[in-house]
């Protein structure tokens, strides 16, 4: 089992995923009226004509929007962990103003992540499990790395990691959640009051995604290095 010393994200999003035939590209006007004043500050936005891709970054806010060809994704770059983020409260915010009425057909998060070992990680052994020592007898092996997909609940969500040994107690991990269902985990509205969009509203999906970034220790945890 591997003990893990230190862990650090470096980087998270949320993706939606909508029903080809029925999405319809929001106007640039439509993505520049996300945000007024402030948290505008130092914003730039781009429209990739050749990408079908519109930008907008939010330094202030320290969150890029982007609007790909069926997608919608959110990065967030304040480095925070998920309990202390905005990202899910933002990333609502502007998928209910551009594409309430657009069929989902899945989300998901992506993470970025650093991890560090009391133990160090054997990387020349583990490569010689499958590689003939020939390979190296005239080479210095530098990194080491692993893909690979867990299919869970029928089919519903998938799990995919990249793993990158960077040094002898260090590993770089990127991991996708992907969820495929047409409806959010969230709260409906309270009969009989405005439809506000409040973070109490939030919470399932707040706690799914701090869920699978815990989660993400767990299976590293329990690998074999």
């Amino acid at each position: 089992m591997m003990e893990i010393t230190v862990k650090s994200i470096h980087h998270s999003n949320i993706v939606f995923v909508f029903n080809k035939e029925k999405f319809i590209m929001p106007e640039n006007s439509e993505i520049l009226n996300l945000y007024q004043g402030q948290a505008a500050a130092g914003a730039a936005f781009a429209d990739d004509v050749v990408l079908k891709t519109k930008i907008f970054d939010l330094p202030r806010l320290k969150l890029q929007v982007s609007v790909e060809p069926f997608r919608l994704r959110l990065d967030d770059n304040s480095q925070l962990e998920p309990t202390e983020t905005n990202l899910i409260y933002e990333a609502f915010l502007i998928y209910s103003k551009l594409f309430s009425k657009v069929p989902l057909v899945g989300f998901g998060f992506n993470f970025d992540l650093y991890y560090q070992f009391r133990d160090a990680i054997l990387v020349k052994e583990l490569f010689q499990q499958f590689a003939e020592p020939k390979i190296l007898e005239k080479a210095d092996l530098r990194h080491f790395g692993l893909q690979f997909t867990l299919e869970k609940e029928g089919g519903r969500r998938q799990e995919t990691y990249f793993l990158k040994v960077t040094a002898p107690l260090e590993m770089a991990v990127h991991a996708n959640f992907h969820f495929n269902t047409n409806k959010l985990p969230i709260f409906p509205p309270v009969i009989g009051q405005p439809d506000e969009l409040t973070k109490d509203r939030l919470v399932p999906l707040q706690n799914l995604f701090e869920t699978c970034y815990n989660e993400i220790d767990e299976l590293i945890q329990n690998l074999r290095f």
